[in-house]
Protein backbone atom coordinates (compact mmCIF):
# COMPACT_ATOMS: atom_id res chain seq x y z
CA UNK A 1 0.00 0.00 0.00
CA UNK A 2 2.96 2.33 0.58
CA UNK A 3 3.80 2.20 -3.13
CA UNK A 4 0.18 2.93 -4.00
CA UNK A 5 0.13 5.91 -1.63
CA UNK A 6 3.35 7.20 -3.18
CA UNK A 7 1.71 7.08 -6.62
CA UNK A 8 -1.43 8.78 -5.31
CA UNK A 9 0.62 11.54 -3.66
CA UNK A 10 2.36 12.11 -6.96
CA UNK A 11 -1.01 12.16 -8.72
CA UNK A 12 -2.47 14.51 -6.11
CA UNK A 13 -0.06 17.29 -7.06
CA UNK A 14 -1.17 17.03 -10.66
CA UNK A 15 -4.83 16.48 -9.83
CA UNK A 16 -5.06 19.68 -7.80
CA UNK A 17 -4.23 21.64 -10.95
CA UNK A 18 -6.34 19.36 -13.11
CA UNK A 19 -9.33 19.82 -10.80
CA UNK A 20 -9.04 23.60 -11.09
CA UNK A 21 -8.87 23.36 -14.87
CA UNK A 22 -11.92 21.10 -14.96
CA UNK A 23 -13.79 23.53 -12.73
CA UNK A 24 -12.87 26.31 -15.14
CA UNK A 25 -14.24 24.23 -18.02
CA UNK A 26 -17.53 24.04 -16.11
CA UNK A 27 -17.55 27.68 -14.97
CA UNK A 28 -16.90 29.29 -18.34
CA UNK A 29 -19.88 27.85 -20.25
CA UNK A 30 -22.07 28.27 -17.15
CA UNK A 31 -21.23 31.98 -17.06
CA UNK A 32 -21.85 32.28 -20.80
CA UNK A 33 -25.20 30.45 -20.51
CA UNK A 34 -26.25 32.64 -17.59
CA UNK A 35 -25.65 35.78 -19.67
CA UNK A 36 -27.56 34.23 -22.58
CA UNK A 37 -30.48 33.41 -20.28
CA UNK A 38 -30.57 37.01 -19.02
CA UNK A 39 -30.77 38.28 -22.59
CA UNK A 40 -33.43 35.71 -23.51
CA UNK A 41 -35.51 36.81 -20.51
CA UNK A 42 -35.43 40.40 -21.76
CA UNK A 43 -36.30 39.28 -25.28
CA UNK A 44 -39.24 37.35 -23.84
CA UNK A 45 -40.35 40.45 -21.94
CA UNK A 46 -40.10 42.52 -25.13
CA UNK A 47 -42.27 39.95 -26.91
CA UNK A 48 -44.82 40.15 -24.09
CA UNK A 49 -44.85 43.94 -24.27
CA UNK A 50 -45.31 43.79 -28.03
CA UNK A 51 -48.33 41.52 -27.54
CA UNK A 52 -49.75 43.86 -24.87
CA UNK A 53 -49.33 46.88 -27.14
CA UNK A 54 -51.00 45.07 -30.03
CA UNK A 55 -53.94 44.17 -27.79
CA UNK A 56 -54.25 47.78 -26.62
CA UNK A 57 -54.11 49.13 -30.18
CA UNK A 58 -56.90 46.72 -31.15
CA UNK A 59 -58.97 47.90 -28.20
CA UNK A 60 -58.36 51.53 -29.22
CA UNK A 61 -59.52 50.76 -32.75
CA UNK A 62 -62.65 49.06 -31.42
CA UNK A 63 -63.38 52.13 -29.28
CA UNK A 64 -62.82 54.45 -32.24
CA UNK A 65 -65.05 52.30 -34.46
CA UNK A 66 -67.74 52.31 -31.79
CA UNK A 67 -67.56 56.09 -31.41
CA UNK A 68 -67.68 56.52 -35.19
CA UNK A 69 -70.79 54.36 -35.41
CA UNK A 70 -72.39 56.32 -32.57
CA UNK A 71 -71.68 59.66 -34.31
CA UNK A 72 -73.20 58.32 -37.51
CA UNK A 73 -76.26 57.23 -35.55
CA UNK A 74 -76.51 60.70 -33.97
CA UNK A 75 -76.32 62.34 -37.39
CA UNK A 76 -79.12 60.09 -38.66
CA UNK A 77 -81.29 60.79 -35.63
CA UNK A 78 -80.75 64.55 -36.02
CA UNK A 79 -81.81 64.36 -39.68
CA UNK A 80 -84.92 62.42 -38.78
CA UNK A 81 -85.69 64.83 -35.94
CA UNK A 82 -85.53 67.78 -38.32
CA UNK A 83 -88.46 66.40 -40.36
CA UNK A 84 -90.48 64.96 -37.48
CA UNK A 85 -93.39 66.70 -35.74
CA UNK A 86 -94.35 63.91 -33.33
CA UNK A 87 -93.42 65.19 -29.89
CA UNK A 88 -93.15 61.74 -28.36
CA UNK A 89 -90.84 60.57 -31.14
CA UNK A 90 -88.79 63.77 -30.88
CA UNK A 91 -88.38 63.14 -27.17
CA UNK A 92 -87.23 59.59 -27.89
CA UNK A 93 -84.76 60.89 -30.48
CA UNK A 94 -83.46 63.45 -27.99
CA UNK A 95 -83.04 60.83 -25.28
CA UNK A 96 -81.16 58.46 -27.56
CA UNK A 97 -78.91 61.28 -28.88
CA UNK A 98 -78.08 62.31 -25.31
CA UNK A 99 -77.23 58.70 -24.37
CA UNK A 100 -75.05 58.28 -27.46
CA UNK A 101 -73.14 61.50 -26.72
CA UNK A 102 -72.52 60.36 -23.14
CA UNK A 103 -71.34 56.99 -24.44
CA UNK A 104 -69.00 58.70 -26.95
CA UNK A 105 -67.55 60.88 -24.18
CA UNK A 106 -66.90 57.85 -21.97
CA UNK A 107 -65.39 55.93 -24.88
CA UNK A 108 -63.13 58.86 -25.77
CA UNK A 109 -61.84 59.01 -22.19
CA UNK A 110 -61.29 55.24 -22.16
CA UNK A 111 -59.57 55.48 -25.54
CA UNK A 112 -57.19 58.16 -24.26
CA UNK A 113 -56.31 55.99 -21.27
CA UNK A 114 -55.60 53.05 -23.55
CA UNK A 115 -53.47 55.25 -25.83
CA UNK A 116 -51.43 56.38 -22.82
CA UNK A 117 -50.93 52.75 -21.77
CA UNK A 118 -49.88 51.73 -25.27
CA UNK A 119 -47.49 54.67 -25.59
CA UNK A 120 -45.99 53.87 -22.17
CA UNK A 121 -45.41 50.25 -23.16
CA UNK A 122 -43.89 51.35 -26.46
CA UNK A 123 -41.48 53.55 -24.51
CA UNK A 124 -40.62 50.59 -22.26
CA UNK A 125 -39.92 48.52 -25.35
CA UNK A 126 -37.52 51.11 -26.73
CA UNK A 127 -35.53 51.13 -23.48
CA UNK A 128 -35.62 47.35 -23.30
CA UNK A 129 -34.54 46.91 -26.92
CA UNK A 130 -31.56 49.21 -26.34
CA UNK A 131 -30.59 47.13 -23.31
CA UNK A 132 -30.89 43.97 -25.39
CA UNK A 133 -28.74 45.46 -28.14
CA UNK A 134 -25.99 46.40 -25.68
CA UNK A 135 -26.21 43.03 -23.93
CA UNK A 136 -26.00 41.17 -27.24
CA UNK A 137 -22.80 43.06 -28.11
CA UNK A 138 -21.29 42.25 -24.71
CA UNK A 139 -22.42 38.65 -24.98
CA UNK A 140 -20.87 38.20 -28.40
CA UNK A 141 -17.53 39.36 -27.02
CA UNK A 142 -17.91 37.18 -23.92
CA UNK A 143 -18.87 34.11 -25.96
CA UNK A 144 -15.81 34.55 -28.18
CA UNK A 145 -13.56 34.88 -25.12
CA UNK A 146 -15.17 31.85 -23.49
CA UNK A 147 -14.55 29.73 -26.57
CA UNK A 148 -10.95 30.85 -26.62
CA UNK A 149 -10.40 30.25 -22.90
CA UNK A 150 -12.15 26.89 -23.07
CA UNK A 151 -9.88 25.85 -25.91
CA UNK A 152 -6.81 26.75 -23.86
CA UNK A 153 -8.20 25.05 -20.74
CA UNK A 154 -9.18 21.92 -22.66
CA UNK A 155 -5.73 21.67 -24.21
CA UNK A 156 -4.19 22.01 -20.75
CA UNK A 157 -6.57 19.40 -19.33
CA UNK A 158 -5.77 16.95 -22.13
CA UNK A 159 -2.05 17.26 -21.44
CA UNK A 160 -2.61 16.78 -17.72
CA UNK A 161 -4.80 13.74 -18.36
CA UNK A 162 -2.10 12.19 -20.51
CA UNK A 163 0.55 12.89 -17.88
CA UNK A 164 -1.77 11.55 -15.19
CA UNK A 165 -2.29 8.27 -17.04
CA UNK A 166 1.44 7.97 -17.56
CA UNK A 167 2.20 8.54 -13.88
CA UNK A 168 -0.50 6.17 -12.68
CA UNK A 169 0.07 3.33 -15.12
CA UNK A 170 -1.30 0.14 -13.54
CA UNK A 171 0.14 0.82 -10.09
CA UNK A 172 -3.15 1.84 -8.48
CA UNK A 173 -5.73 -0.92 -7.86
CA UNK A 174 -9.16 -0.14 -9.41
CA UNK A 175 -10.96 -0.10 -6.04
CA UNK A 176 -8.43 2.34 -4.57
CA UNK A 177 -8.56 4.51 -7.69
CA UNK A 178 -12.36 4.64 -7.46
CA UNK A 179 -12.20 5.89 -3.86
CA UNK A 180 -9.49 8.40 -4.77
CA UNK A 181 -11.39 9.87 -7.74
CA UNK A 182 -14.66 10.09 -5.81
CA UNK A 183 -12.83 12.02 -3.11
CA UNK A 184 -11.27 14.33 -5.70
CA UNK A 185 -14.76 15.41 -6.70
CA UNK A 186 -16.17 15.51 -3.18
CA UNK A 187 -13.22 17.38 -1.65
CA UNK A 188 -12.50 19.94 -4.36
CA UNK A 189 -9.45 18.20 -5.76
CA UNK A 190 -7.90 17.24 -2.42
CA UNK A 191 -8.38 13.50 -2.00
CA UNK A 192 -5.33 12.97 0.23
CA UNK A 193 -4.31 14.46 3.55
CA UNK A 194 -1.16 14.10 5.61
CA UNK A 195 -1.45 12.79 9.16
CA UNK A 196 0.81 14.75 11.50
CA UNK A 197 0.81 14.13 15.23
CA UNK A 198 -2.39 12.14 14.75
CA UNK A 199 -4.02 15.26 13.22
CA UNK A 200 -5.56 15.11 9.74
CA UNK A 201 -4.20 18.05 7.78
CA UNK A 202 -7.34 18.06 5.65
CA UNK A 203 -9.90 18.76 8.37
CA UNK A 204 -7.63 19.18 11.44
CA UNK A 205 -9.39 16.52 13.47
CA UNK A 206 -7.32 14.35 15.82
CA UNK A 207 -7.84 10.74 14.78
CA UNK A 208 -7.96 7.77 17.19
CA UNK A 209 -4.72 5.92 17.95
CA UNK A 210 -5.85 2.80 16.10
CA UNK A 211 -6.11 4.85 12.88
CA UNK A 212 -2.52 5.98 13.28
CA UNK A 213 -1.35 2.43 14.03
CA UNK A 214 -3.22 1.03 11.04
CA UNK A 215 -1.67 3.66 8.77
CA UNK A 216 1.81 2.97 10.16
CA UNK A 217 1.54 -0.69 9.23
CA UNK A 218 1.20 0.33 5.60
CA UNK A 219 -0.99 -2.59 4.58
CA UNK A 220 -4.41 -0.95 4.15
CA UNK A 221 -5.95 2.15 2.65
CA UNK A 222 -6.77 4.36 5.63
CA UNK A 223 -9.25 7.22 5.48
CA UNK A 224 -9.91 10.04 7.93
CA UNK A 225 -13.04 9.20 9.96
CA UNK A 226 -14.10 12.85 9.70
CA UNK A 227 -13.43 14.07 6.15
CA UNK A 228 -12.86 10.64 4.51
CA UNK A 229 -9.65 11.79 2.82
CA UNK A 230 -7.00 9.13 2.24
CA UNK A 231 -4.37 9.53 4.92
CA UNK A 232 -0.59 9.27 4.54
CA UNK A 233 2.48 10.07 6.59
CA UNK A 234 5.74 11.63 5.48
CA UNK A 235 7.91 8.79 6.87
Amino acid sequence: MRETLAVLRDLQELDEDLFRVRQELKRLPAERDKRRAEIDDKIQRDTELESEVLKLRMQIKEIEDGSRASRQRIAKLERESASCSDQALLAAYGHEIKSLKREISENDEDGLRQVDKADSKDAQRKVLQEEIREMEETYAELAANVEKEMGVAQEKADKMEAERNERMGSKVPPDVLKVYEELLEARDGMALAALEDRTCQGCYITVPTNIYVKLSRGRDLVQCPSCSRILYTYD
